[in-house]
Order: C-alpha cells, then structure tokens, then sequence
C-alpha cells in the first residue's frame, strides 16, 4: 500500500522512522559507505532512461514480432511522448537538484532500483501481447494526456517562480493540490500499468511511490508547516488529490504567499 495515502497522523510516523530513513540509505547512505568515482550529473541518467524509451519499446517489437498487436503501439506511443516531452523540459526548466555531480555508484543504484523496473511494462505488453480493448486504451491514452499536461505545467510554474523568489507556492497549479506535479506522474505511470494489466507493474509502481515519492511529499509538508501561510494553505489543499470542496466553495483563486507574477500599478 502507498502509505502517504494513509491519514497524516498515521502515514508522517511511518515515512519519519521507517521509510524516510530507508530511502535515504539507499540514496545517500550506500553511496556513502562504498566511494566510487564522480561520473557527471545524475539527470544524465535519468534523462537517458526517460528520453529514450522508444528504442526500448521498438526493440521488444522487433523482437517479439508485435507489429500488428495494438496495445504495443499505444504504449510506444504513450510512453514515447512522455519521453520527448521530458526532453524538452530538461531543455526548458530543468530539476535543479539532478543537476549536482553524482557518483558512479548513485548512477548505478538510481538506474537499477527506481528506473530500470519500469522498462518491465513494454516488456509484459510485447512478451505476453496483452490484449487491450479499445475502451481500455482510450481511457489510458486520456489519463496518460492529463498527467502530462499536469507534470509539465506544475513543474514549470514551480521552477519559474523559485527562480524568481524562494517561498511558498499556493497558487495556479498547486492551488488546492499540494503535490500536482507528482500527481501527474503516476497518472502518467499508472496508465502504462493499467495498460499491461500486470499485478507486477502495478507491484513497482506501489514500490516507488511510497518511498521516492511519498519521502519527497513527507519532507515538504514539513517544510511547508514552518513557513508563513503553511498551515493555512494545508488545510485548504490536498495532498496528492485536489480538495474539490475548498475550490467549489472558494470566493476567488487564492494568491501565492510566495512571490506574485502580477504588475502593481503605481
């Protein structure tokens, strides 16, 4: 189970001395303990894994011979615009904390235990030519579209307006979601599981998402508890999902507490 899903005063405990600590180790601690030398930045890595799926995607095709099976096609196609759009967001605003020198140890352990598995997707659709039917794959193609528009709309204005001025974002995107951003990558993600309808996919993603993602959103709602406006923003906001009753109920769009893109006239 995903346990940032669980009720704060349940799921902060967890993530504070179980799974928190234990991503850190795997993180930071195992680097740490065995040296290896630097080998560039860790969005090479990344970048390489996201950037080019579709090789890996055509590769299982040729292979497999599934040409003419449907639901590889989609996933190529899915997963293959993911890919380009990560491109070009690495281009445009990249992630600033994958941009520090890493060891060639973290490189290893980012590529084997977050992004490798995910390969594992095209490879149960080609091997096993999963079938899928039309309204499953529109319904993953819709979802997969969503959360893209999500992922890059939230990390753009996230890395803008940092670059402006350090605060707390409480507006546009992140207005009643506190993590939109992370949203759209596992509707991104959970389209591609729910397209190859593998209980193994979905196992991975469970696994990645509650500890990378679920440390990362953890830590933030710790930050966003010491910084003015915090509470109050996290009260009227969802964590993970947006809280539909603050925004059906609200008078007008809330403003950031952080920095404000609007000209004041004088």
């Amino acid at each position: 189970m995903v346990a940032f899903l669980l009720p704060m005063p349940i799921a902060a405990p967890i993530y504070k001395h179980v799974l928190s600590p234990l991503t850190n180790f795997i993180e930071l601690g195992i680097p740490a303990m065995i040296p290896t030398p630097m080998l560039g930045k860790l969005c090479w890595t990344i970048n390489f894994q996201k950037c080019f799926c579709w090789a890996w995607c055509l590769g299982l095709m040729h292979y497999y011979g599934t040409w003419d099976h449907a639901p590889s096609w989609m996933y190529l196609s899915m997963h293959g615009t993911y890919g380009m759009l990560w491109c070009l967001k690495e281009l445009i605003f990249p992630d600033m904390s994958w941009q520090k020198p890493s060891s060639l140890l973290t490189h290893i352990i980012a590529m084997v235990v977050v992004l490798a598995p995910y390969y594992y997707f095209s490879w149960s659709i080609n091997a096993n030519r999963t079938p899928a039917s039309f309204p499953l794959m529109a319904i993953c193609n819709a979802v997969h579209c969503l959360g893209c528009v999500l992922m890059m709309a939230a990390d753009s204005q996230k890395h803008y307006v940092l670059k402006a001025k350090k605060g707390l974002i409480t507006d546009g995107w992140f207005a009643y979601c506190r993590n939109t951003n992370y949203l759209g990558e596992m509707m991104i993600y959970g389209s591609y599981a729910a397209l190859s309808q593998d209980w193994i996919s979905w196992a991975i993603l469970v696994y990645v998402w509650g500890l990378a993602f679920g440390r990362n959103m953890m830590a933030k709602e710790e930050r966003c508890m010491k910084k003015p406006g915090g509470p109050e923003y996290i009260a009227r906001s969802g964590l993970i999902l947006p809280d539909l009753y603050s925004w059906l109920t609200a008078d007008s769009a809330p403003e950031s507490t952080g920095v404000s893109t609007r000209s004041k006239k004088k």
